[in-house]
């Protein structure tokens, strides 16, 4: 049987570069596939874990399509470099088959997770996508003959397209087991996490038990923000009450660039004195906070957190009035954008009003 003849200029450099095109959509369609599914067992999934899967879905699509144009541009190509009658006429019937496979495999992996029908979408494009390569290079067309070649791609993409029903079918046998299998890594992973949860609950309460009147002050912060019950963290007050450090460290705490003012919200309680230097320190602490570079309501309820801060070292003697006005100005900063029936409007107007009349005391 006579070869088909070649153009002259025969050369694989535009379809290879059509098929490096093709690798950025195919990389993200795989991905999408693999990544995109919550996992387990889709009967379980909440509304967040259907949103996510939709959402991943979608791109799957704009990815598939995008690539699937591309293979059909390189496919146009490649059959007018001299490829046998039959063979242009089968892929022109698998090309169309081999997307609507790849769309129903592609459906097949987000419904039942970590099977084998990935594999269709998987293995289409570079069958695909390597015929056309093959046809357009005379090296590899020296190697072995057209009608050869053809034949085998051409029957590889068809027993791909053809075993989408069969692997969905098997996906679909196996996902029971699936889903058994990924209950018992979750569980095992919660199992995990909570042995160290509980390992670090008993090296802090070891640290905390060793905690003398001349430890860091540090220390007894992390003692009184660590999630205790009412009683013990009761304890932990009356015994940072007994930390000879506690004011000077205050001091040098409040001064710090970021100062840690969420982890002091109860310095009120700890019989620190409102000395000159501890009260010129709040209230440096309390404008940056004010100043603070993020969005306005999570200022707020940081500066909500130090109204009894404020409150006792107003009452005590400290000049707070440069912090009270910027906590203020920020806070209302919360209120402008808000609507009369807005909720949250009574709660921070009663929060500039708490501040104002602290700032009337002097």
């Amino acid at each position: 049987m006579s070869r088909p003849a070649l153009p002259a200029q025969l050369s694989p450099s535009g379809a290879i570069a059509l098929a490096v095109a093709a690798c950025i959509p195919y990389g993200l369609l795989i991905v999408s596939l693999i990544y995109g599914p919550p996992g387990g067992d889709p009967s379980q999934y909440g509304p967040e874990d259907r949103l996510d899967q939709l959402l991943a879905q979608l791109y799957a699509i704009v990815f598939g399509v995008m690539l699937w144009i591309v293979i059909g541009i390189l496919l146009r190509i490649a059959v007018r470099t001299g490829a046998p009658r039959w063979a242009v006429i089968g892929a022109g019937v698998l090309f169309p088959i081999s997307a609507i496979a790849a769309f129903v495999a592609s459906a097949a992996s987000f419904d039942l997770p970590g099977g084998w029908s990935i594999l269709v979408p998987a293995l289409l494009p570079p069958l695909l996508a390597g015929w056309a390569i093959w046809l357009r290079s005379p090296r590899l067309r020296a190697l072995v003959t057209v009608e050869r070649a053809s034949a085998v791609t051409l029957s590889a993409v068809a027993v791909v397209c053809a075993a989408t029903i069969p692997l969905d079918i098997f996906d679909r046998l196996q996902m029971p087991a699936r889903a058994a299998a990924a209950a018992t890594r979750n569980e095992a992973i919660v199992t995990q996490l909570a042995g160290e949860r509980a390992r670090r609950e008993r090296e802090q309460r070891d640290k905390f038990a060793s905690l003398t009147p001349e430890s860091p002050f540090t220390d007894y912060l992390d003692y009184l923000n660590a999630n205790l019950p009412e009683r013990e963290h009761e304890k932990a007050v009356a015994q940072a009450r007994q930390a000879r450090t506690r004011q000077e460290a205050a001091v040098t705490l409040l001064q710090e660039e970021k100062p840690p003012l969420f982890e002091m919200r109860e310095l009120w309680r700890l019989d620190v004195a409102a000395t000159p230097e501890l009260c010129k320190a709040l209230n440096g602490a309390l404008i940056n906070r004010a100043n603070w570079d993020e969005l306005n309501q999570l200022v707020g309820a940081y500066l909500e957190d130090q109204l009894p801060n404020m409150k006792f070292f107003t009452t005590a003697g400290c000049k707070l009035d440069p912090a009270l006005d910027a906590a203020a100005a920020r806070v209302q900063k919360i209120i402008v954008p808000m609507s009369k029936a807005d909720p949250d409007r009574e709660r921070w107007n009663a929060f500039i009003a708490a501040i104002s009349a602290l700032r009337q005391v002097h």
